[in-house]
């Protein structure tokens, strides 16, 4: 799950010229990607290694990214 989301992140920055804030995933992706950071305990370090913010939602298939603005700035949902 981890390196897919740093496809996701990568293919969406080369595509838009713009890199993601949030990665959309639904919270069995979310365990997955738990899973492959075992010594990570906390969600902020989660997001921190990803370098985009988490937004789960049970709608959600598949991850997918994008790049949340407010404005004219970027925004993190959390």
């Amino acid at each position: 799950m981890l390196s897919f989301i740093v496809s996701l992140v990568s293919s969406y920055e080369q595509n838009h010229g713009v890199r993601p804030n949030l990665v959309y995933m639904n919270e069995t992706h979310y365990g997955y990607l738990r899973e492959e950071l075992p010594g990570v305990r906390d969600h902020e370090d989660v997001t921190a290694i990803l370098g985009v913010d988490i937004a789960l939602s049970d709608e959600t298939l598949r991850p997918h990214v994008a790049a949340v603005k407010f404005g004219d700035e970027y925004i993190l949902s959390s």
